[in-house]
C-alpha cells in the first residue's frame, strides 16, 4: 500500500461533502421546541409583586415559547352580556397578548374560563394558542381578581399567571 492515488482523494472529499448535505439542508428549517412531555416550568408570580399593581393594572407571567414577565395595562369588557373578558396586552407586537373569558359571570369567587394566547410562530408570523383557565375574581369597585391556566396551539405551549386590579364590572351588575 502506498499513497492514494489523485483519484481515491477526490471519492474521499466527495463522500465527505454527501455527509454533511443533511446538515446543510437542516439549517434554517424550523424544528420542534425542545419541550418535556410536561411542556415547559409552571408560571409563577413572585408574592411580593403584587404591590405594584397600584389601583389598576395588571401582572403577567408567561412561560413556553410566548414568554413574558412584567406589569401591563388591563382592559376588561362584558362578554356576551353575561360574561367577562380580560384583556392583557404588552404593546410590543412581539410579545404575547393574552384574553381570560369567563361566558357566565356569578359574582366573585371560582370561575372556569378559556384562555387565548396571540403571540409569533417560529416563522414570524402571528398565531394563536388556546387553553383553560380557572380565575378567582373578588368584589369591589373596582374589582380585582387572579387567574392561572395552561394554553397549546399554533403559538406554542406554556402556562400563564396573572394579577389584576381595576376592572369595572357596573355594566354586569345591570
Amino acid at each position: 500500500m502506498g499513497k492514494p492515488t489523485k483519484i481515491a482523494r477526490p471519492a474521499k472529499r466527495v463522500v465527505a461533502s454527501l455527509c454533511l448535505l443533511p446538515l446543510l439542508y437542516a439549517c434554517g428549517t424550523e424544528t420542534q421546541p425542545r419541550l418535556t412531555d410536561a411542556g415547559p416550568r409552571p408560571a409563577k408570580i413572585d408574592s411580593r409583586s403584587t404591590e405594584r399593581l397600584g389601583k389598576s393594572g395588571a401582572l403577567l407571567v408567561a412561560t413556553g415559547r410566548q414568554s413574558f414577565e412584567g406589569s401591563l395595562p388591563v382592559r376588561c369588557a362584558v362578554h356576551e352580556g353575561t360574561g367577562l373578558q380580560v384583556n392583557l396586552r404588552t404593546g410590543d407586537p412581539d410579545l404575547p397578548a393574552v384574553a381570560v373569558r369567563v361566558e357566565e359571570l356569578n359574582g366573585s369567587g371560582p370561575h372556569r374560563g378559556r384562555l387565548f394566547v396571540t403571540g409569533r410562530s417560529r416563522t414570524g408570523a402571528l398565531a394563536s394558542s388556546t387553553g383553560e383557565v380557572s380565575l378567582k375574581l373578588q368584589d369591589g369597585n373596582p374589582a380585582e381578581g387572579s387567574f392561572a391556566g395552561t394554553y397549546e396551539g399554533a403559538a406554542g405551549r406554556g402556562s400563564v399567571e396573572g394579577r389584576f386590579r381595576g376592572c369595572s364590572l357596573d355594566a354586569l351588575s345591570r
